[in-house]
């Protein structure tokens, strides 16, 4: 199994739910008003509107639908920005 983690701007999670639909990754947790630092400068969660607000959405996965969903997710990140974070799990 794998976890997959994406951390995005607000503004693009039906674009990204529509990549996990596409590839059949059906369950996934969205944490709404993520901050941090990166090379965006810092993002705070306390922004008045959720338009720039970041996310994180995560979800685990076959490893075979991971590997037929990397490229969509690839080219997902280099159009609308992002960090994608993909490590091995072990569902209880």
């Amino acid at each position: 199994m794998k976890k997959i983690e994406v951390i995005i701007e607000s503004v693009y999670i039906k674009r990204l739910l529509k990549v996990f639909k596409k590839h059949k990754v059906d369950g996934y947790t969205v944490i709404k008003d993520v901050e941090g630092y990166g090379g965006h400068g810092f993002q705070t969660a306390d922004d008045v509107s959720d338009v720039l607000s970041n996310i994180l959405v995560f979800s685990v996965c076959k490893k075979e639908l991971l590997e037929n969903m990397q490229k969509d997710l690839k080219k997902f990140l280099e159009t609308y920005g992002g960090k994608c974070i993909v490590s091995d799990a072990t569902l209880l």
